[in-house]
């Protein structure tokens, strides 16, 4: 299979090609899955946004500045989306002001960790979940957060620390 660039692909479909986007969704929904799997921390909702995110790319193409950096574009659309639905599903949980009527349960490790992970910032959270948790090198993290290798040790290294601190104040109030 002759594998077009992403410039040729994203000329194609700005000339009515649908299967060039076809070409790019093969190429990046994994990695946009990925950036919304990281915000969102649940599969279900990482893949509705995924999708979301795919289709919104297609809808807002001709926004695309530079046809090369389809890759960045798209995972900052579903980056958007993703906060947008933490942002939309808080702003339903504050509306509802639930109150628990029954004790909270003793988290899990996987349960501290998790949680603890989400309190950090989205700019940590994004290359230490893609890096941990999904696997990626950090040249992969790099290139889908559009940032340098370098960049990226330097967030995980920050990442690591702030998590230390917040598992390590989190214990202490236990």
């Amino acid at each position: 299979m002759d594998r077009h660039s992403d410039t040729d692909l994203v000329g194609a479909v700005r000339q009515g090609d649908r299967s060039a986007y076809a070409e790019l969704v093969e190429r990046y929904y994994g990695k946009v899955f990925v950036v919304c799997f990281a915000v969102l921390g649940n599969i279900h909702d990482a893949e509705d946004v995924a999708q979301d995110a795919m289709i919104a790319g297609l809808q807002k193409l001709r926004q695309l500045r530079e046809a090369g950096q389809f890759g960045p574009w798209i995972a900052q659309i579903a980056r958007n989306l993703s906060v947008n639905l933490v942002r939309k599903k808080a702003a339903t949980e504050r509306a509802l002001n639930r109150k628990p009527t029954e004790p909270v349960e003793q988290a899990g490790p996987d349960d501290t960790l998790r949680q603890a992970v989400a309190k950090l910032p989205m700019e940590l959270r994004l290359p230490l979940v893609m890096y941990y948790f999904d696997g990626k090198d950090v040249k992969s993290v790099a290139g889908t957060l559009d940032i340098s290798p370098s960049a990226v040790y330097l967030k995980l290294k920050t990442a690591i620390r702030q998590l230390h601190e917040i598992l390590t104040a989190d214990g202490e109030q236990q």
